[in-house]
């Protein structure tokens, strides 16, 4: 009998430590390391701007910044952080060849961005999304906004426990949910928000 009330106690503990949350996000906010001149920042707002492909990590697919560069072209028209914004895609090498390209496209900025880390994660979570912006000057050269950002989804760990494992044998296992957190497909649309945010909203500061 002692045995069997043994058992029923290691099966309670079993469920008790079983997580039915999913990995959670942590959301780093946009770290702005350049931004314009208090007296120049309204007047970029009527400045156009091209955006041009994402230089990515060796082994990603060009193809991936286009399409990210696509997503902040559609994020910043609908913040309305410059006048025009142009997705013009041709891909760079220097910085100096950026600012030439949105030169030919007859823009004043040039928007060159990178994705220094991509890692799609698991069903038990673990995906990371590090991003930076250089928004150029195509007549000075000069960078006017240079912003970074990171995105990290925890690990959800499943319970190793030995008495999770013990009333495992005893019990049918629930079917775990999928993960609730954002995915890195969904972190990138969540910096490109923040960045715009970022970049628009500096105009209001600058008027007041």
């Amino acid at each position: 009998m002692l045995r069997y009330c043994m058992i029923f106690l290691l099966l309670l503990a079993g469920c008790a430590g079983h997580s039915n949350g999913g990995p959670k996000v942590e959301t780093g906010s946009p770290v702005v390391y350049i931004h314009p001149l208090v007296p120049a920042a309204a007047d970029l707002s009527r400045l156009s701007v091209a955006v041009l492909p994402f230089i990515v990590p060796d082994g990603m697919d060009p193809a991936q910044g286009e399409r990210v560069a696509a997503l902040f072209q559609d994020v910043l028209l609908g913040k309305q952080a410059f006048q025009t914004v142009k997705m013009v895609n041709r891909h760079y090498g220097p910085l100096d060849e950026a600012a030439a390209i949105a030169r030919e496209a007859g823009t004043e900025l040039a928007l060159a961005g990178r994705i220094r880390y991509f890692m799609s994660g698991t069903t038990l979570g673990g995906a990371r999304v590090v991003l930076s912006v250089r928004v150029i000057d195509v007549r000075s050269g000069d960078t006017v906004w240079y912003i970074e950002q990171a995105m990290d989804q925890k690990l959800d760990h499943p319970d190793v426990s030995l008495a999770h494992r013990l009333g495992s044998v005893f019990s049918n296992q629930p079917v775990r949910p999928s993960a609730g957190a954002p995915v890195a497909d969904n972190m990138l649309v969540h910096i490109a928000v923040d960045m715009a945010d970022a970049m628009a909203g500096y105009r209001y500061v600058a008027r007041r």
